[in-house]
């Protein structure tokens, strides 16, 4: 019996592709031709819901669409977080299992016709939601980056090595450099990952105040709700909207925490220093916008220091600090080289967490193209930069309160063999 021929990468590489956009636009395409026919089953318009699903399709890849047309007018770009993080994991999941049947030379063919494949698609989308030329290119980018990033994520999470990834054998490289390279690379590495821990911690702290936040304000989420009488399918719609706006509220959660607030609409900021609540859209989660600025408003710039304190915390204990080591050498006197190393080390981890989270902050912005509502969410390097400040300040405080913690609790002495035999005879004679 002759087996089948191995099929080339490439070829994979486009099947994966056509999966992936065969779930995203089933995903959006159910909804939305769902609710077109009970809204109009007596005068449903294919082409115009086509249009529709095409531009949400293209919405949760990050697309801004210019609705009107017009070159001067002010761009659509509304990301749901919640639901990009689909294309995104299905992107994961392709780069995984182009790693699995790849060779590490070869790997590139798979995952640039994925990539590709799945932006053409994205061209074709555009051109079907929206007639416009800078549309259909920023389409294309936009669905290149996140399917790119995710397919490499994946791939990297599962070739655990960038020899397999690029036929590079990196690990003998970095034993032929020098040993104050090693170190220093040692030192990236554990500043890093501080970085990646402080941000992690950041938007988990800002995920718990936005479920205290709304909870505390639960009666006028529902109480929306009730004014609105949507019925069962507009209450499943609103509901699957929260679903997919929840990461964009966390990531203003995260900027209200950080100083900087965000605005819901020109001139209404909404931040611990100042707040300005105009005109809200009746989305029920809405409701719970803070409308005023509270006396405990200020506690919140605590929770990115907490972040920076975990950081700090985490680099004492696992990182690698070896600027400390050459500041020791170079400063004689310890104070002066301690609070020069660990200066050094609160502000680079802070600049590596501003600069992991600058993109979803980006991301999370809402212009819906009309009126006020051009500018709602955070500013993305304003809250960047604060909550690099915050980090690097935490970072500091928990860096050098870990080993004060450390000479504070007095360490168990350990159970010498004599020691417990005598213990044993001692407590036989009682």
């Amino acid at each position: 019996m002759r087996k089948l021929p191995t099929p080339p990468l490439w070829l994979f590489g486009l099947f994966e592709a056509l999966q992936a956009v065969l779930g995203t636009a089933l995903l959006v395409a159910v909804p939305v031709f769902g609710a077109g026919l009970v809204r109009s089953w007596g005068d449903f318009d294919p082409q115009a819901t086509s249009e529709m699903a095409a531009q949400v399709w293209l919405m949760i890849h990050a697309a801004p669409l210019n609705l009107s047309g017009d070159p001067g007018a002010v761009w659509f770009h509304l990301v749901p977080l919640g639901f990009t993080v689909v294309p995104f994991l299905l992107a994961w999941r392709a780069g995984r299992r182009l790693a699995q049947g790849a060779y590490p030379l070869q790997l590139w063919q798979g995952l640039s016709v994925f990539t590709l494949a799945y932006a053409g698609a994205a061209v074709g989308l555009a051109r079907i939601g929206i007639q416009d030329a800078e549309t259909t290119v920023w389409a294309g980018v936009a669905a290149a980056a996140l399917t790119g990033v995710g397919s490499l994520g994946g791939c990297y999470a599962e070739a655990r090595s960038a020899t397999r990834m690029i036929g590079v054998d990196l690990e003998s490289r970095v034993e032929e450099l020098s040993q104050r390279l090693k170190w220093a690379g040692a030192y990236v590495w554990a500043v890093l990952r501080g970085g990646t821990a402080a941000a992690l911690t950041t938007v988990g702290l800002s995920a718990l105040l936005l479920a205290g936040w709304v909870g505390w304000r639960w009666m006028d989420v529902a109480n929306t709700y009730q004014e609105l009488d949507a019925g069962i399918s507009g209450a499943i719609g609103l509901t699957l909207l929260h679903l997919g706006l929840a990461p964009n509220l966390v990531l203003w959660a995260l900027a209200y925490s950080t100083g900087a607030g965000f605005n819901f609409g020109s001139g209404s900021p909404v931040g611990p220093l100042e707040t300005e609540l105009g005109p809200v859209p009746a989305v029920p989660v809405l409701a719970a916008l803070p409308d005023q600025v509270y006396e405990y408003s200020m506690a919140t710039l605590i929770l990115p220091v907490l972040a920076g304190v975990v950081a700090g915390w985490w680099l004492m204990r696992e990182g690698e600090n070896h600027f400390d080591d050459w500041c020791q050498l170079k400063l004689k006197l310890r104070p002066v080289s301690l609070t020069v190393s660990t200066l050094a080390l609160g502000a680079l981890t802070g600049v590596v967490a501003g600069a992991l989270l600058i993109g979803p902050l980006w991301l999370s912005h809402i212009s819906l193209g009309m009126g006020q509502l051009n500018d709602v969410g955070p500013h993305a390097a304003l809250t960047a930069g604060l909550l690099a400040i915050w980090v690097a300040v935490g970072t500091v405080v928990g860096y050098l309160a870990a080993p004060a913690a450390r000479l504070l609790v007095p360490r168990r002495r350990a159970v010498e063999p004599e020691d417990a035999e005598v213990d044993s005879f001692s407590a036989q004679a009682r």
